[in-house]
């Protein structure tokens, strides 16, 4: 456990954007999901990549009850002739609008006009979005709870730089900077990435699944009355190895029933003490968004569910706080289901196991190294089931069912760092198989 926690504790499309065809022209559409950069690569026109083209498309949907597209045709196409109208279509099925739109409008029936750009930026997988639509974003009072103890009477501005979901969460999020450096204001603005949540389709036209963004976050310097200041930072973990979390089903059943089919989605972050026995005890809320609607008591609820794995005979984690994030979604309205990219793993196949997976046929073809892609969906415990194969190379060699057994005993931490159970979700990751396991360093010879 001890070794767990330090680890966890250290730890376009191009353009794309909506505006509503005919009446609907001026009412923005509420997007809940836009294809990952990662498939709008996979689907870019061949000849168009090799020869650096980009290209625009304009179609025309319907949207169904639950905010899928449907009818989808091109309407224009720029260059004609190179596939990007093809290669726009086939990204429809992983667009989905939230049931209503800002204004509370139902988007069922509504035809509307996806103009869609490609450009070769996304083959890198380099591409930056300058110019975000949030639509969630901390506040002053929530910037000021996270603000570093040793440094409350101090100002600091940090930029995180983050990969952008596509629901429009955070993940991956690294300091680009820190001012002053050393003063604790890093970690903090890591921490409270968690509540920001950008519009996954912007209405500026710029990507947002599998694209990054800088944030800047300038924290003012506080007074805090000492018997309301928070845990210390620097004893706070961003996650923990969880043995057992509420299941998506608990987690829907917490949304406050006077918010259904009023507030589409919330975000909660609770700062929590961890108990020798894993449990979680002394929690404050730290971030609600948005606030005094109830959901920082439905996340209170939760916490009975969570349990850390530790070893009470040896682990004193009295000393030690984690901050514990909640996503609720409305269970009334249509959502797409929750995705997870290189999840937090808790149990791996070891290097000398996936040597044994190696294929028979890869080795005697002499090759040195396989990768595949895998998408499973998550169980409660953090486990694997129903896994398909998503790439392979090389192809037809073994690759695919080596990955797939491999998945079989594998765990990942069954609660995300965006605040949602694993289960159910689809669980996307790569494994790397060789022959023979890597060498171990021989230790090292005792002075005579």
């Amino acid at each position: 456990m001890r070794g767990t926690i330090a680890a966890l504790a250290a730890s376009g499309v191009a353009a794309l954007c909506a505006t509503a065809a005919g009446a609907d022209d001026s009412a923005g559409l509420n997007w809940a999901q836009g294809p990952s950069l990662a498939d709008a690569a996979k689907v870019y026109p061949t000849k168009a990549a090799a020869a650096g083209i980009s290209g625009a498309v304009k179609m025309r949907c319907t949207a169904d009850v639950g905010g899928g597209l449907q009818g989808c045709s091109v309407i224009e196409e720029t260059p004609s002739g190179q596939g990007f109208g093809d290669a726009a279509l086939s990204l429809t099925g992983g667009m989905l609008l939230k049931p209503t739109d800002f204004g509370g409008a139902t988007v069922a029936g509504r035809s509307f006009i996806v103009p869609m750009k490609f450009d070769p930026a996304i083959l890198s997988g380099q591409v930056m979005i300058t110019n975000p639509h949030w639509v969630r974003q901390p506040s002053a009072t929530q910037l000021q709870n996270f603000i570093p103890q040793a440094a409350l009477s101090k100002a600091g501005r940090v930029v995180v730089r983050c990969e952008v979901s596509n629901r429009g969460l955070m993940q991956d999020c690294a300091i680009a900077s820190e001012t002053p450096a050393g003063q604790g204001f890093g970690g903090a603005a890591l921490a409270i990435t968690s509540i920001f949540v950008m519009t996954p389709m912007t209405q500026d036209g710029e990507p947002v699944g599998g694209g990054e963004v800088q944030i800047p976050i300038r924290f003012e310097a506080a007074s805090y009355d000492p018997s309301e200041l928070l845990p210390a930072e620097d004893n706070t973990l961003r996650t923990a190895p969880w043995l057992a979390t509420p299941s998506a089903d608990e987690l829907a059943a917490a949304f406050p029933k006077a918010a259904e089919g009023v507030i589409a989605s919330a975000h909660v972050v609770l700062r929590c003490g961890l108990t020798n026995q894993g449990g979680l005890s002394g929690c404050v809320m730290v971030g609600e968004n948005p606030e005094g609607k109830g959901f920082a008591d439905a996340a209170r609820s939760l916490t009975k569910d969570f349990r850390a794995k530790v070893d009470p005979k040896i682990d004193n984690l009295g000393f030690l706080h984690v901050d514990v994030p909640f996503d609720f979604r409305d269970p009334t309205q249509a959502a797409p289901r929750v995705e997870v990219d290189d999840p937090i793993w808790l149990q791996q196949l070891s290097p000398a196991g996936k040597a044994g997976l190696f294929p028979d046929a890869a080795a005697k073809a002499g090759v040195a190294t396989g990768t595949v892609g895998l998408n499973c969906t998550g169980k409660a415990d953090g486990g694997l089931q129903d896994c398909f194969v998503t790439s392979e190379d090389p192809k037809g060699l073994g690759f695919g069912l080596a990955g797939v057994e491999a998945a079989m005993v594998m765990k990942a931490n069954p609660w995300t760092m965006q605040g949602e159970p694993i289960d159910g979700a689809r669980v996307r990751f790569s494994l790397t198989f060789t022959p023979t396991a890597p060498a171990t360093m021989p230790a090292a010879a005792k002075a005579p």
